[in-house]
């Protein structure tokens, strides 16, 4: 693993095309992040680039045409830091205001703005400029940014620049690790003799050579043959380090950008998120129930449609509970940050936060939804394990499965589960499996219903086995959590337990007149037999009614 004290920084350029962003980053760090034919002859960046601003700090450039945005978000999307570039000659434009907008919807927490080509202008010019940005920065991620003037072509200003870069960096807010491997591939390229390697940011956990690992969403088996951080050979690499992966068992045409490799059974893909969307207010129209969209989320861009779980329409500035259908699988976990942009004509509309990975398909305006979705928006860990295991009304959770459906490590899991458990919330059925407290009285009531019913229609037996109560019970419960809750009923009196017969606490066999008599020709046949048993049959029609199931009795 890369060794050091600090963690590792990764810093996204933004900013309109034209307005320098590669020059910056090459007068930073002496690095053309412009590494394709095409990017050199056009002298326009198309494609995500990279270079290294000392041991701690890794700098994307990405596109700033508005027909590479969607690159620009995949390159953004896994930053800890970002540098928005305005050019003193052209001043604020259209993806100046664009890519500040995605910067807020992925809430990238520091940066600051560079003023660059001011040997290009006049004093007043760009004190007018200067003016026109602190217009443009209130409520916004970069409201309170240092602003740099600089030439990236004099190099005026690109010391102060650096200086300011790297004491932002030291006060970045540490990454949160869930200590499962995750990582969103943004390049995939082959190397002679090597093979397959991709590249990422490590969102989360760590890898090291050998380890198994999973390509999502196919759900490939991978190897890791060789791990790369700056360029160096490392045994071991961890989140928020840029690298780069050499894999064993598929071909560079098998993976693209927007696939994740990660620890095998966490991510399971997903056609289906719960999320809260900010619609912006540049958006202009109301957006309405089911508009499709493109969808942005890690590295990944899918299309589908949004449906409105809390209101009629959004108008514009306006959030809101959202279900996104997708039209292929992405791999995200909750808090995860996402991008929506217009279908036709392509720009960005709006964005949010991801609260549940694996929905059910939810019905519009459904009040215990939306109160579900406002418990997981505030953030409370415990209570989205709540959530879940309250899910399942008819079957305990597993430790590992609660760990790999919200891709938590197990250690935090547990953690989680021994809280709710002091709390009240949740009971231990077994030595890995939970239920939520708030579920046993439903569960209760169908085992008091399904027994009450089988006294109703079978006034004559002593009680059911538990095996046909299990099969009798609809819908369908587990049978570790009936065994459980019989056993509670049991010590509360509610039911009884004689020999292999389950039975109502109260009832008891209540025999007529007539079926008292009955039975007492039934007890009589079998006296005058003495040790031979008799024959049931003839027994049945000359004792009279009912006495097949006295006889039983």
């Amino acid at each position: 693993m890369p060794s050091n004290n600090k963690q590792h920084i990764i810093i996204g350029m933004a900013g309109h095309i034209d307005h320098g962003k590669t020059a910056i980053v090459k007068a930073l760090t002496g690095t053309n992040t412009d590494r394709l034919k095409e990017e050199i002859e056009r002298g326009m960046t198309t494609d995500l680039g990279f270079a290294f601003l000392g041991d701690e700090v890794t700098i994307i450039d990405v596109p700033g045409h508005e027909k590479f945005v969607k690159t620009m978000v995949a390159g953004v999307n896994t930053v800890d830091m970002a540098i928005l570039v305005i050019a003193a000659d052209d001043g604020i434009m259209p993806q100046t205001r664009e890519h500040l907008e995605i910067l807020n919807l992925l809430k990238i927490k520091a940066g600051l703005v560079v003023i660059n080509k001011i040997d290009l202008v006049e004093n007043d010019w760009l004190t007018l400029v200067q003016e026109d940005i602190k217009q443009l920065l209130p409520r916004t991620v970069l409201e309170n940014a240092p602003v740099i003037p600089v030439s990236a072509v004099t190099g005026e200003g690109i010391v102060k620049l650096k200086k300011t870069i790297l004491d932002i960096t030291n006060k970045v807010e540490e990454r949160k690790d869930k200590g499962i491997f995750r990582l969103p591939i943004d390049r995939v390229f082959s190397i002679k003799g090597f093979g397959t390697v991709v590249a990422g940011t490590i969102l989360s956990g760590k890898v090291k050579l050998e380890d198994s690992v999973e390509l999502l969403p196919s759900g490939r088996a991978l190897r890791v043959r060789g791990i790369q951080v700056h360029d160096k050979p490392v045994n071991c690499s961890s989140i928020g380090f840029r690298t780069a992966i050499n894999v064993s068992g598929i071909e560079k045409e098998s993976i693209e950008r927007g696939d994740v490799l990660a620890e095998p059974g966490f991510f399971l893909p997903t056609f289906m998120l719960d999320a809260h969307l900010l619609y912006l207010k540049s958006a202009g129209s109301e957006f309405t129930n089911r508009t499709r969209i493109h969808f942005h989320i890690g590295t990944s861009e899918v299309t589908g449609r949004i449906i409105l779980l809390d209101k009629e329409a959004l108008q514009p500035g306006e959030e809101g509970f959202i279900q996104a259908h997708l039209e292929k699988p992405v791999v995200a976990d909750a808090g995860d940050r996402f991008v929506i942009r217009n279908y036709s004509p392509v720009y960005t509309i709006g964005g949010g936060s991801i609260l549940n990975v694996h929905p059910e398909k939810h019905k519009r305006f459904k009040t215990n939804v939306i109160d579900q979705l406002n418990t997981i928006l505030k953030g409370d860990p415990a209570k989205l394990v709540l959530e879940y295991i309250k899910k399942n009304k008819l079957a305990p959770t597993s430790s590992i499965e609660l760990a790999k459906s919200l891709s938590l490590p197990e250690d935090i899991s547990s953690e989680l589960l021994m809280d709710l458990k002091r709390e009240n919330e949740v009971i231990k059925l077994a030595d890995e499996f939970w239920f939520a407290k708030s579920n046993i009285e439903y569960i209760k009531n169908l085992i008091i219903s399904s027994l009450e019913l089988f006294h109703q229609k079978n006034l004559l037996r002593l009680g059911i086995t538990f095996a046909e109560l299990h099969t009798r019970i609809k819908p369908q419960i587990d049978r570790k959590l009936l065994e459980s809750i019989c056993c509670m009923l049991t010590e509360e009196k509610i039911i009884k337990v004689s020999g292999e017969k389950i039975s109502l606490y109260d009832f008891e066999v209540k025999l007529t007149a007539d079926q008292i008599k009955t039975k007492d020709k039934i007890l009589k046949l079998f006296h005058e037999e003495t040790f031979a048993s008799p024959n049931l049959k003839p027994m049945e029609s000359e004792a009279g009614k009912d006495s097949a199931k006295i006889i039983s009795l």
